[in-house]
């Protein structure tokens, strides 16, 4: 697959995230159980001409961030495929936490010009459960709903686990063992829906029954989907895995079909919500238990996990300590993810380096290091092709072949190179071989009559 193609096919994939944080955050700011941007208001006050102000300052903020970045994404195309890919990923964290900061200072102001003009409903700053909609019948899916795809996803790492060979079966157990994990969480996850307490925007019981129907309902309807989706992703890749090329767009199309699903669910909740609630003049206000509109923050609430004010996902108590420390692990995390991406995209521009010193060889590209004691080398080559390889962590792009790899006739192999640039020099021990080349054909071959008179 040709460098455009690549960048074209990773900006495809990338660009929506932008698109979708935008209309989820941009969503907010219609009136769903009397919330505009995380702040409850009485039906009069929704139609303010200052709250109308605030929500177009803000979604115009919002598109004009996402445009910017867009942009900016366009730019980084033009480093190569390599540096596009990593700076793009890092990007894209910053790109998609930016808009929330826009949210926070709409939420601000919002509170503020609630709190001026004295606007208030009847239950505020405390939580309310509407008892009688609790005790509403509701359907429920059973776990064994979960079995099958769990089933299938077991299939792939069952037999990578049963390989003979180590890199297959090492490989097999990263990629298939995590995939697997998405179904257990989904199973596991589905009863935390229907541990919540139930939704309260009206007095009529009746509408937060239905109101906590529709959440728990299509909540669990996007975890089974996940499940199921994943499964049979797993299992698709596990046959094409030869093929690079169909792997790609096997990825591709299940992300675009898992998250075009589950949007397309979390709308249709909103709507609901939205439509539900058209016209009451507001009931519950819990504005104070909410830090910025986003978190959650009742120390007196014994739920780790709960309800988000719309839509149908859960958030993070963030005033028991377990969810603190919940909140930071995910911080550094993303965090890390960031800067691994940045090291990793200025590693791509760093220079293939080999040195011979004190009877040992040492290469060195990025964070790609090898040192090889000359005595220790059992056969030395030059070849001008790569033999068939299958990539088992590392990457496979047109401008650069680098991690371990399963390779015909090569033991425990670990590849360096750009294949765009033969000679490469094959180095070869008892008990491992490495694939390497230096930045341009006249200097891979100057080092392997080099390495080669050291062996003499």
């Amino acid at each position: 697959m040709g460098e455009t193609a690549v960048i074209v096919i990773w900006f495809v994939v990338m660009f929506p995230c932008l698109i979708l944080v935008a209309a989820l955050l941009t969503n907010e700011a219609k009136p769903k159980k009397n919330i505009i941007l995380g702040v409850t208001l009485p039906l009069l006050a929704q139609s303010d001409p200052r709250v109308g102000d605030i929500v177009r300052r803000f979604k115009r903020n919002v598109w004009l961030c996402t445009g910017a970045m867009a942009l900016i994404f366009a730019a980084l195309a033009f480093l190569g495929t390599g540096q596009f890919m990593m700076w793009s990923l890092a990007l894209l964290i910053v790109a998609v936490f930016t808009p929330y900061a826009f949210y926070a200072r709409a939420n601000r102001k919002l509170a503020a010009l609630k709190k001026a003009e004295g606007w208030h409903v009847p239950y505020s700053g405390g939580v309310v459960v509407d008892l009688r909609a609790a005790a509403a019948p509701m359907k429920a899916l059973r776990r064994r709903a979960f079995l099958p795809p769990m089933l299938i996803a077991a299939v792939p790492l069952i037999l990578a686990l049963l390989s003979d060979d180590e890199g297959v079966r090492w490989g097999g157990v990263i990629m298939f063992g995590v995939t697997a994990f998405v179904g257990l969480v989904c199973m596991l996850m589905y009863p935390l829906i229907l541990r919540q307490r139930g939704d309260v925007a009206s007095p009529d019981s009746d509408v937060n029954a239905a109101l906590t129907r529709v959440r728990r309902y299509n909540y669990g309807k996007m975890l089974l989907a996940t499940s199921y989706l994943t499964a049979v992703f797993m299992l698709a890749y596990w046959l094409l895995q030869e093929s690079a090329l169909w792997t790609l767009v096997l990825t591709v199309v299940y992300m675009f079909v898992l998250t075009g699903f589950c949007l397309a669910t979390e709308f249709s909740v909103r709507r609901t919500q939205e439509r539900l609630t058209a016209g009451e003049s507001g009931y519950v206000d819990e504005d104070d238990l909410w830090l910025w509109g986003m978190f959650y923050n009742n120390p007196n609430d014994r739920h780790l996990f709960i309800n988000d004010r719309t839509g149908s996902g859960m958030g993070v108590n963030v005033g028991r300590p377990a969810g603190r420390v919940f909140m930071a692990l995910t911080a550094a995390l993303i965090l890390g993810l960031a800067v691994v991406s940045i090291a990793l995209a200025l590693g791509f521009s760093a220079p293939f380096e080999a040195h011979i010193e004190s009877g040992t060889l040492y290469f060195e590209h990025g964070m790609e290091k090898y040192e090889i004691p000359l005595e220790d080398i059992t056969s030395l080559e030059l070849i001008d092709d790569l033999p068939s390889a299958r990539r088992i962590a590392g990457t496979g792009l047109p401008n650069l072949v680098e991690g371990r790899f399963r390779v015909e006739g090569y033991e425990n192999t670990r590849i360096s190179l750009n294949p765009e640039e033969p000679p490469y020099i094959a180095v070869l021990t008892p008990e491992f071989s490495r694939i390497f080349a230096l930045g341009t054909p006249q200097e891979t071959e100057a080092f392997y009559n080099e390495l080669k008179e050291a062996l003499s």
